[in-house]
């Protein structure tokens, strides 16, 4: 039998956290048919490439990224290609466009652009989790798992305002759980700094989480921001609603940043005594101190009710704008960002809130409420790089290690792609762990597992992750010693260097470092 790909020669890491050998494999179709201890084994095979002593691995899996609707616009992903990542897990922090109805579906679209970006030829026609998967069938460059977000359950139920749901409603929203789960989504995302998701209170989640752990799926939680007006713990409330569900719980993008850098003893002792009394708890992380989020979460409980025709209309309203600004000063009061996306002011772009603010004479709250409403609420941001001095940045690395030494812990890169100066993690974050990895001597064998076989064992993404006869052919094959990511504040989507190519369902998205623009990637 004729192989279509043999690639000899090659420092294989299977994904499984054995140590690395030198052997070689070959590919059919979209699966691997063969691995072998010998380096140079000959068998027939139509190409037949050399890896050169390169380690070859299974694709990584980003499990936190919003490519949501980017994806859907321009499928060929060059930012996750060439850094190695061959499948996304998207619908995360509560925030993506299934299920969805005709009647919400434009202005959710809307308020969520300066996330996921709108774009005329990406047509909105989808209702269910069903619909708005296949969408991505061949027409990506990375396979796309899928989780239910809970902002959509109450937008179709309760709607975009702050009060309980009734009975009727709340078993609505978990038949429509249900129904994306049996669809194909892996489990149930909040964002608990976001509206609507943040008008839902614990025993709802709790309820709903019931219904994903009668499909054995997964609880993803981007930790409450907007508390109640009590003492009130984020980590503890998420805790609760695993105790209360038996769901698995998975933490986003949680790592150490500020004052906790060089100290994961503090953030970890509450999810510690979770796992320690029997919850199934797993957690992500992305290497960097500082984030990224979009504008409309600035915008205050009260006025953000009834969504997006109803916040632009007090946004135009001088008064209550003034009210909406005071807000912000007051809630946000040392608040400071770089403007990533902002496409009808786009000199903002690349600038720091605090810099426009002095050149205006404005507050943060009076310039934001300004643009909010000049940009239809879609804007962009990021954090300040906070430049670390060497000592606290060579802390923060080891933190990432200490966590990723833990058999729990997962990446995720959490990307946000628009705009001219997006969040460098887009196109760094994978490659950043990589290079992190060698320069701390830490085992490139456990580094690889946490971002291959573990998130498809937690995420249940069949035959992927591991480099095995009849597994998926989704691989990366990168220079251990020169690996390493380059895109940063100033330069955000400088692409990844060491990484070579990259293959999804057998099929090669990169081949000698150039991107081949094939879109072989489908939903798992």
């Amino acid at each position: 039998m004729m192989e279509e790909l043999l690639i000899q020669n090659a420092s294989i890491i299977d994904g499984s956290g054995k140590p690395a050998f030198w052997g070689s494999l070959s590919v059919s179709g979209k699966y691997i048919t063969g691995i072998w201890h010998d380096p140079w084994i000959q068998i027939p095979a139509r190409k037949v490439l050399n890896a050169e002593e390169k380690v070859l691995c299974p694709g990584f899996v980003d499990t936190h990224t919003h490519s949501d609707m980017v994806l859907l616009h321009d499928g060929r992903q060059a930012s996750s290609i060439t850094q190695g990542v061959t499948t996304e897990i998207i619908g995360q922090d509560g925030l993506s466009y299934a299920p969805s109805s005709p009647q919400n579906l434009p202005g959710w679209a809307a308020y969520l652009k300066g996330l996921d970006g709108q774009f005329d030829d990406v047509i909105l026609d989808f209702r269910d989790v069903a619909g708005y998967l296949d969408r991505f069938r061949n027409k990506t460059a990375v396979n796309v798992a899928y989780l239910v977000p809970h902002s959509n359950l109450r937008l179709e139920t309760v709607g975009f305002f702050n009060r309980r749901m009734t009975d009727a409603e709340m078993e609505a929203a978990k038949e429509m759980l249900e129904r994306g789960i049996c669809q194909g989504a892996k489990g149930l995302s909040t964002g608990l700094s976001y509206f609507p998701g943040a008008y839902g209170d614990t025993e709802e989640l709790a309820e709903l989480c019931r219904t994903v752990k009668k499909y054995d799926g997964v609880y993803v939680t981007h930790l409450r921001t907007v508390f109640p007006g009590k003492p009130f713990n984020a980590v503890e409330e998420a805790l609760d609603i695993a105790r209360k569900s038996g769901v698995k719980l998975h933490f986003s993008h949680y790592r150490t940043g500020g004052s906790s850098i060089g100290n994961t003893q503090c953030i970890m002792e509450r999810i510690d005594r979770g796992i320690e009394e029997g919850l199934d708890i797993s957690l992500e992380l992305y290497p960097y101190p500082y984030g990224a989020s979009y504008g409309p979460m600035l915008i205050p409980p009260w006025a953000s009710e009834g969504g997006t025709g109803a916040i632009l209309e007090r946004l135009k309203n001088p008064e209550q704008r003034a009210r909406i600004a005071e807000d912000i000063d007051r809630n946000f009061p040392k608040f400071d960002a770089v403007i990533s996306y902002a496409a009808e002011t786009p000199d903002y772009m690349g600038k720091t809130l605090g810099d426009l603010c002095r050149r205006s004479g404005k507050t943060v709250g009076q310039l934001l409420t300004e643009v909010l409403y000049s940009e239809k609420l879609a804007l962009g941001f990021h954090d300040p790089d906070p430049e670390l001095d060497e000592q606290t940045e060579s802390l923060f690395e080891q933190d990432i290690l200490e966590l990723l030494s833990r058999p729990n812990y997962m990446v995720g890169s959490d990307s946000i792609h628009l705009g001219t100066y997006p969040h460098p993690r887009a196109w760094g974050a994978f490659a950043r762990i990589l290079r992190i990895a060698r320069e701390h001597g830490f085992a490139l064998e456990t580094v690889i597992e946490r971002m291959t076989a573990l998130p498809c064992r937690r995420f249940a993404i069949e035959k992927r992750g591991q480099l095995q006869k009849g597994c998926y052919a989704d691989m990366v094959l990168f220079d251990p010693e020169t690996s390493r990511d380059k895109s940063d504040a100033r330069h955000p989507r400088e692409r990844a260097e060491g990484i070579t190519d990259v293959w999804v369902n057998g099929c090669a998205a990169m081949a000698g470092g150039k991107l081949t623009e094939t879109l072989s990637g489908c939903p798992v």
